[in-house]
């Protein structure tokens, strides 16, 4: 009974901190649209997690958002992911999806990214905000299941 409090309480976290961080990325437009001197700081706060390139980002009162349209997919995901995580898992235990599936759903991102960089096609940002939106649902199953498996451990000892 005690591990299932603890991957609830672990998912509220995470649920928490997803719609936290998701709001931080609206936030920085908003703030810099009012002319804040917070907008800098919530900018830096994503800027060692994105390039933050505005002709790649989406644009929110004028201004681009914290973090560009491939990384708003994947936050946006990992939060959608997060929302189906109890109805595809539950909270009796944790156990990671087989490798097959991170790898096939993987593959177009990486694809995408690895092109983009040595500069075979430059893909838009509505495509990318989609490769990131595929991507990120994944990303919840792994975070949880490793953060039971702390909780767990930390517990036995």
């Amino acid at each position: 009974m005690r591990t299932r409090r603890r991957l609830i309480l672990l998912y509220g976290l995470t649920l928490a901190g997803s719609l936290t961080w998701l709001a931080g990325i609206g936030l920085a437009p908003w703030l810099r649209s009012r002319s804040s001197p917070w907008a800098p700081v919530v900018y830096a706060c994503f800027s060692p997690v994105c390039h933050q390139i505005p002709e790649r980002s989406f644009g929110l009162f004028g201004h681009p958002l914290a973090v560009c349209s491939r990384c708003l997919g994947i936050y946006a995901g990992f939060l959608a992911g997060t929302l189906l995580y109890p109805f595809r898992r539950g909270f009796a235990g944790v156990r990671a999806p087989r490798t097959a599936l991170f790898l096939v759903l993987s593959a177009p991102i990486v694809l995408d990214t690895a092109a983009n960089a040595i500069g075979m096609w430059a893909t838009p940002g509505l495509f990318r905000f989609f490769l990131g939106l595929i991507w990120g649902p994944l990303l919840p199953f792994y975070f949880l299941t490793g953060l039971g498996e702390l909780a767990l451990r930390a517990r036995t000892k």
